[in-house]
């Protein structure tokens, strides 16, 4: 969004078109809180999580993901997605590395995941033990997400409380 240093308003009471006059410092607000939120967005789109998995863990993940991720319809998108970058970082580093995007999609999946008893009904993750686990390790990372997204939220409520010449209430 950019701001002007004059923006029209429409009133429905006189049905004319005000201007909204930003200042100097006003303009310069907005432009830095504009700023730091483009400059934000750029990193969370390429930022990476660790998720805290040993390798045989992530190749379970995988395993998961490939063979036993029940999905529908549009809920294929993420599926070649996933499977791309699960394997890219198992394979580079044995450590289980991938976006917020990535993570929350691994997350829909194993939602969806049933047993009975201590088994469950996946050939990849075999026990609920090993499916805690997994669920366990994914949910500390999402929390780390959780905590970036807040962060954008804030820095979208600043530019655009900026961007009307009003200061926010944080």
């Amino acid at each position: 969004m950019k701001a002007k240093k004059t923006m029209p308003v429409d009133t429905e009471i006189e049905n004319t078109t005000n201007e909204i006059k930003l200042t100097d410092i006003q303009q310069e607000a907005y432009e830095k809180a504009d700023k730091e939120l483009q400059e934000f967005n750029k990193e969370i789109e390429t930022k990476k999580y660790l998720i805290d998995l040993t390798k045989d863990e992530g190749t379970i993940l995988l395993n998961f993901i490939v063979n036993d991720a029940n999905w529908k319809f549009t809920e294929s998108l993420g599926i070649n997605e996933v499977i791309k970058n699960l394997q890219e970082t198992i394979k580079k580093s044995g450590s289980v590395l991938l976006t917020g995007t990535a993570i929350e999609a691994i997350y829909f999946y194993l939602s969806k995941v049933e047993g009975v008893g201590q088994k469950v009904n996946s050939s990849s993750i075999k026990t609920v033990d090993v499916y805690l686990k997994l669920l366990k390790a994914l949910n500390i990372t999402r929390n780390k997400v959780a905590v970036d997204v807040e962060k954008q939220k804030q820095l979208e409520y600043i530019s655009v409380c900026r961007a009307e010449g009003v200061e926010p209430s944080i």
